[in-house]
């Protein structure tokens, strides 16, 4: 089923982001820095009314690409996994970071259980594994758009 992919407010995403993201966290971890800052876009995938997927973009140099983009907060409600809403969401978000934002390169601070997902999508992980206390294992993930 085709996802209506949109820019939505950051109120929109800390729904989700809790759920998935930060479960058993206070409210307050949902805000992230970069946030409310006028080039970070938040997207949403909606079926009807509901938002099933999720995720946030905003330049952010890494190592010599000074053009990236970050990929932040990519979350899919657990009822609605494995059925093509997260490559959706990326495609409409490495458009966004191409077309709009001129970036050369997409990256990500990857979970481990996000680890299949981003490298059937074409990410490459890079580096050793590095511990988000409290969130856990993660590897930073690289696609050369």
């Amino acid at each position: 089923m085709q996802l209506d992919i949109k820019p939505v407010s950051v109120e929109r995403v800390r729904p989700l982001r809790h759920r998935v993201l930060r479960p058993g966290q206070p409210w307050s971890s949902t805000l992230w820095p970069r946030d409310l800052d006028p080039d970070t876009v938040h997207f949403a995938g909606f079926l009807g009314t509901e938002i099933v997927v999720i995720g946030t973009v905003f330049p952010e140099p890494y190592d010599e690409w000074s053009d990236a983009v970050r990929l932040r907060g990519m979350a899919t409600a657990p009822e609605h996994r494995r059925k093509g809403y997260g490559f959706q969401l990326l495609d409409a978000m490495v458009r966004h970071a191409r077309e709009y934002l001129g970036a050369s390169l997409l990256w990500c601070n990857a979970r481990e259980a996000a680890f299949p997902f981003y490298e059937r999508y074409g990410f490459t992980l890079v580096g050793k594994p590095f511990d988000v206390p409290g969130i856990g294992i993660h590897r930073v993930g690289l696609l050369r758009l």
